[in-house]
């Protein structure tokens, strides 16, 4: 017996169109033109009678928790003095103690506001820390996410205003009297990388000559000695002294110092061997 097949599907009706409808009109006459308006001009100053619609800056801010209460405005969590989010970028805080003039702030900033200037340590001791124009700064973070030792933070101090460009700029002495009276509110990075390039050495450029070494804020290249081959019959040795950076790759901060001071070259990025 011969099997039979199924019958077609019906064709499946095209869509009805959408009907638009147009928007309700608005009141019209003495109502739409004066009345309404003015009940919503009185709704507006009645409700500012015990909630004002703006602030009197800068003798009432929002960070002032008396004026988040007065206002009842909701706040973010405490941090430091007064009330602000705890995302908040302000002026910078630096830890002149802690600094190692790594120069990575002044490197990694987009708009070259960083500049690198001696400071007095006393006892004839002296070293650069980072000062900052703030009529360039863009308050973008680079420079605290970038500090390897977490000196250079940013704070939720926004007061810059002054009168003067040169109030503007920032010493590094300046910004420690911030650390001192204001906590940073930034992270410090805990944990290096993975795929991050280390230092390397091409061993046929390097001469010993010490500069990598001698210019390392943190003092992780330690020159250890090789031994000097003996020249072959008519062979002449180059002149160099027989020693090679060593890197402790622990200590380093990846700021570059020693991969600029080099004279031949040899120190280089590269992947992890």
């Amino acid at each position: 017996m011969a099997a039979t097949s199924a019958p077609p599907p019906p064709p499946t009706p095209p869509p009805a169109a959408v009907k638009k409808t147009a928007p309700a009109p608005g009141p019209q006459g003495l109502a739409g033109l004066v009345v309404i308006p003015m009940a919503t001009a009185a709704k507006q100053f009645v409700k500012s009678l015990w909630r004002p619609s703006t602030i009197v800056y800068p003798y009432e801010r929002l960070e002032d928790p008396e004026f988040r209460k007065r206002v009842a405005v909701q706040s973010g969590r405490p941090i430091g003095v007064g009330e602000v989010w705890d995302n908040y970028r302000g002026v910078h805080a630096l830890n002149i103690a802690t600094c190692i003039s790594c120069n990575l702030c002044a490197f990694s900033c987009p708009d070259v506001c960083i500049e690198m200037v001696n400071v007095d340590l006393g006892n004839g001791k002296s070293k650069k820390c980072p000062e900052i124009d703030y009529g360039k700064c863009s308050f973008c973070g680079f420079c605290s996410d970038a500090c390897p030792e977490g000196c250079l933070t940013m704070t939720s101090n926004y007061t810059i205003t002054t009168n003067h460009r040169s109030e503007m700029v920032y010493s590094p002495q300046r910004m420690y009297s911030i650390y001192q009276t204001k906590l940073p509110m930034n992270p410090i990075r805990q944990e290096r990388p993975v795929n991050e390039d280390a230092i390397l050495l091409d061993q046929d450029l390097c001469i010993g000559c010490n500069a990598c070494a001698r210019d390392c804020p943190t003092k992780c290249i330690t020159m250890i000695d090789i031994p000097k081959p003996q020249p072959k019959p008519g062979e002449k040795l180059p002149k160099r002294i027989w020693k090679e950076p060593m890197v402790n790759d622990a200590d380093c901060v990846r700021c570059g110092t020693c991969i600029s001071v080099c004279p031949k070259e040899c120190l280089y990025w590269g992947a992890h061997p």
